[in-house]
């Protein structure tokens, strides 16, 4: 998960700079950006498995059940963040390639 992680802070942060200078350099970044995502995405579903799993084993409360998950798996709600604030920062890209070719 780190390299992935890795990985996806460097496209943000280059983003973030402007140093991609054209819109083919921006495409790479935004297909680098995506296919990380993917990788953490499939991350995040064997999380939530192993989430899943965890309340299934738990010999209580539903909503105890779910405490003690959040507890041993924490990596779920991480990984869910961070997808959801990589997919803001996917939108802005596709949204700014498309304003580069209307400029065209």
């Amino acid at each position: 998960m780190k390299e992935i992680l890795k990985k996806i802070d460097s496209a943000i942060i280059l983003y973030e700079s402007g140093a991609w200078l054209s819109s083919d350099k921006l495409r790479e970044l935004l297909r680098e950006l995506s296919a990380n995502y993917y990788h953490l995405t499939k991350l995040n579903i064997e999380y939530a498995q192993d989430w899943n799993m965890v309340i299934y084993n738990f010999k209580g409360s539903d909503a105890g059940g779910q405490r003690f998950a959040e507890l041993k798996v924490p990596e779920l709600r991480k990984t869910r963040k961070i997808l959801q604030a990589a997919d803001r920062v996917l939108n802005s890209m596709r949204s700014e390639i498309g304003i580069i070719r209307a400029e065209l």
